[in-house]
């Protein structure tokens, strides 16, 4: 039961991101308030480089200290040549109970050769809720460490389109 509600929740949150992409296509509104590729560019990343991160990904793995039950993620260029995604996260607070939050992936930016850092924040962009760094995808497995509440966590996604 549990394995077909994950498959079921990560199906769903891929489906939402496949939404995502296709209303990404829409002119973008020109307000504070706008989509994530009106946030102001922050970091230049070699496109080659940022181009190897688009895609969708689904949670592949993650410890249980995290309180993440599912995710996926969407991440793509932006109008302005900037990396820029979203990503839904399911899981359980320290009571115990449901949860489930929006973050924008924002603030991609390339450290060394092959390490990519990001922030997560909240739907409003002004506050942030955790940080994730991660490798270049390799065997449609994006593996890197995402910081939440001063834990960090390995994570690893499966990336399902490079659209």
């Amino acid at each position: 039961m549990g394995n077909i509600r994950h498959t079921a929740t990560a199906v769903l949150a891929a489906a939402g991101l496949l939404a995502c992409a296709a209303f990404s296509a829409l002119p973008a509104a020109q307000a504070t308030t706008g989509p994530s590729a009106n946030l102001p560019s922050t970091f230049k990343v070699n496109s080659k480089f940022a181009g190897q991160f688009v895609g969708q990904y689904v949670l592949k793995s993650v410890p249980a200290a995290a309180h993440i039950q599912s995710a996926a993620l969407g991440i793509e260029v932006g109008n302005n040549g900037f990396l820029y995604g979203v990503a839904q996260f399911y899981g359980y607070d320290k009571s115990g109970n449901q949860s489930a939050w929006v973050a924008t992936l924002y603030h991609f930016h390339q450290v060394g050769k092959s390490q990519m850092n990001l922030d997560l924040l909240a739907p409003s962009v002004l506050i942030v809720l955790g940080h994730m760094s991660f490798s270049p995808p390799k065997h449609a497995s994006l593996v890197g460490k995402i910081s939440l509440g001063g834990h960090t966590y390995p994570i690893v996604f499966h990336q399902i389109s490079t659209r």
